[in-house]
């Protein structure tokens, strides 16, 4: 019987206590890594929308139109100086208005 000891109850305690502790600041570091990666990636979706729907401004020849691009699309309409632009990338639809400069020629 050399092998064995006797534990106490508060040891044990101890023991269980850290661990949920350690489990707690686990999960808090953890939910923050996600929500870090999820604002990231609608920061990605938000940029590459902006940028989709200020080409399609400097594209824009018609009154109305659309264009494809890798990450999405775009569709296009003017109305009284107005230019509407909406985009659709990954799932999400988002709309953007412009102020339609008149061409110099």
């Amino acid at each position: 019987m050399l092998l064995k000891k006797q534990v106490r109850g508060g040891v044990l305690l101890y023991a269980l206590f850290m661990a949920g502790i350690f489990t707690l600041l686990l999960q808090v570091y953890l939910d923050r890594v996600v929500a870090s990666s999820r604002q990231n990636q609608a920061q990605t979706v938000a940029s590459q929308s902006r940028l989709m729907a200020e080409m399609t401004v400097d594209l824009a020849d018609k009154e109305s139109g659309s264009f494809s691009f890798a990450q999405g699309s775009t569709t296009y309409e003017v109305k009284d100086k107005k230019m509407i632009v909406r985009v659709e990338n990954e799932g999400h639809t988002k709309t953007y208005h412009y102020v339609k400069k008149e061409d110099q020629k």
